[in-house]
């Protein structure tokens, strides 16, 4: 055991040394490069609670801090038909912004509303369920979303889409739930038809990948590529030429990109941290014809070592604000990944903690989760809190 400690120990600092793997095929343009992604208002203005927290506190460095955050680009999540009302706002803010500033806009969105959502967990169970007709109402729902974007001032911006977290990972490892088994058609059919409905020459589409800790373990890696270009093919059968930038990868997770050390659940797994997991994955989705290219989410990854397990994924104690979005390659190096991105908005809850409640899971009161915690999506002030103060690296205080 003390040898692999060892060998962990050293291995945790191999992403400083390993030169950048060779560009990935395809001619498609990386969306973030010459962009300005846009800091949703919707967010920012939940985040002036967290700024009265702070300075009722006496604390105006955290403060200052919340609010530089404010500023930062963040996804706006798409994820019930209640939420359809809010893009035509989302897209007049970006545009207003275009025309002062001069600068291209690229909104972010999360489309998540497949249904039976959530097929291997409880939490964030959604609107839609399959023995009420539920993959009808997707197919309208997603109508409805590329209405919205096909718009005269949508057509003047640029968009990123992720599409739905937290489903076609279901479809690798855990066909034995038998609500994920049941709802695997809709799943897959259900992505397809959002890809083809989505093509717009302004909008880049990437599939969620779930994370290293799930999909990264080496059995896992050619059948996860295999459904992505599935579902991609059957994507093209509706939509003649339909494309995809590439996937999305720890949306609403912990894990680091690069791990300052290597945490002992990871022994094993060639994916122990995302920089890793790009790369394991990658050679398999060049093999199966899907674009190898990565988007990161570290928008709650900023401190390691506060889980036992990968499998902790609700409301995780002490978590922080992790690197802030970027797609320079000094950063990033790795040619794979097109930019870290903050999909998950810091201070969204992921579950309730209400052992009574329909949604409940128990993982949103494991030893690692911050108890009490409100329903899934749901604002939750005390942990934006901690994300702030957990910040790594810290988030540079805005006092003016």
């Amino acid at each position: 055991m003390k040898y692999l400690q060892l060998l962990a120990a050293a291995l945790a600092f191999t992403p400083c040394v390993l030169s950048a793997p060779r560009p990935a095929p395809g001619g498609d343009v990386n969306p973030y490069v010459g962009k300005a992604p846009f800091a949703n208002k919707a967010y920012a203005a939940k985040l002036e609670e967290t700024i009265r927290y702070f300075r009722d506190q006496k604390d105006h460095v955290n403060a200052a801090r919340t609010k530089t955050v404010q500023g930062i680009p963040t996804f706006a999540w798409v994820s019930s038909t209640a939420n359809i009302p809010d893009i035509k706002p989302l897209i007049r803010d970006a545009l207003t912004l275009q025309r002062r500033t001069g600068k291209k806009q690229l909104v972010q969105i999360v489309v998540y509303n497949l249904p039976d959502r959530d097929c291997s967990a409880k939490a964030s169970d959604g609107e839609f369920h399959l023995d009420d007709d539920g993959f009808n109402k997707y197919k309208g729902f997603i109508d409805s979303v590329a209405t919205e974007l096909s718009t005269r001032d949508a057509q003047q911006l640029d968009f990123v889409l992720v599409l739905e977290p937290d489903s076609l990972g279901n479809l690798v490892t855990n066909l034995n739930v038998e609500k994920c088994a049941n709802a695997a058609t809709a799943y897959k059919d259900g992505t397809s038809y959002a890809i083809a409905k989505f093509q717009r020459k302004n909008i880049a589409i990437y599939l969620d990948a779930a994370h290293g800790g799930w999909l990264g373990w080496n059995d896992n890696l050619a059948p996860s590529a295999k459904v992505f270009a599935e579902v991609l093919e059957n994507a093209q059968e509706i939509t003649e030429g339909a494309k995809v930038r590439g996937l999305a990868i720890n949306v609403s997770n912990y894990n680091q990109y690069v791990s300052a050390v290597r945490e002992n659940f990871t022994e094993w797994s060639n994916s122990w941290d995302e920089w890793h997991y790009v790369n394991s994955l990658a050679p398999h989705l060049e093999e199966a014809g899907y674009p190898a290219h990565f988007i990161v989410d570290q928008g709650r990854a900023g401190k390691g070592a506060i889980r036992t397990e990968w499998g902790q994924w609700c409301n995780i104690r002490d978590a922080g604000l992790g690197i802030q979005p970027t797609h320079s390659q000094a950063v990033l190096n790795n040619t794979y990944v097109d930019a870290i991105v903050w999909v998950k908005p810091g201070g969204e809850s992921d579950g309730t903690s209400d052992e009574t409640a329909t949604r409940f899971d128990t993982m949103c009161r494991s030893p690692v989760a911050h108890v009490p915690a409100p329903e899934a999506g749901h604002w939750f002030n005390d942990y934006v809190v901690s994300l702030v103060k957990n910040a790594d690296p810290p988030i540079r205080p805005s006092f003016f």
